[in-house]
């Protein structure tokens, strides 16, 4: 399983470079898709609660890395996100498509609205939003979370094949 997550963060740094990257190539200023937070939800959705947990911590401390805003931010949220996720796991279950799009834009509509709140209180500014740029953040969101689950779920699947069929259990 290590190489596994070798590989879920080797995705997630992919992830982050193009996360930070695509806003610039593109000249926008302030919406961009959150990529990692598709990341994170895919794995509240899919992987154990201690790997997943840590998985989100990674994508979230990566997702801290490319941002200015105070340390561990993003990882918290993350995790945060992961455990609000995965509680209410049972009633979003999504292999992708255009689910896994619904889930990312609520989702990221909730994590900006977090954010900006926490922003505003470690930084002391006040809590300040601008509903057009979340919209368009939400919306590339779930725009890219079709093709991040898709990644991930090939990635899933050629560890399934290789470990062969689950061992019979005793009854």
């Amino acid at each position: 399983m290590s190489l596994r997550i070798a590989l879920v963060v080797a995705v997630c740094g992919v992830l982050a470079v193009l996360e930070s990257v695509i806003p610039f190539l593109f000249h926008l200023r302030s919406a961009r898709a959150d990529l990692l937070l598709s990341v994170v939800l895919y794995l509240a959705l899919h992987d154990d609660v201690m790997e997943g947990a840590a998985l989100s911590a990674v994508a979230g401390y990566l997702s801290d890395l490319t941002s200015a805003t105070p340390a561990f931010l993003y990882t918290f949220l993350a995790v945060l996100t992961f455990v609000v996720v995965r509680t209410a796991g049972s009633a979003l279950r999504t292999e992708g498509g255009a689910q896994s799009a619904a889930v990312a834009f609520g989702a990221s509509l909730i994590h900006s609205l977090v954010a900006s709140l926490l922003f505003g209180f470690v930084v002391g500014v006040g809590f300040h939003l601008e509903i057009g740029t979340l919209l368009w953040s939400a919306f590339g969101t779930a725009l890219a979370a079709p093709f991040v689950f898709a990644i991930l779920g090939r990635l899933d699947a050629g560890f399934m094949k290789s470990e062969g069929p689950a061992p019979a259990r005793i009854r």
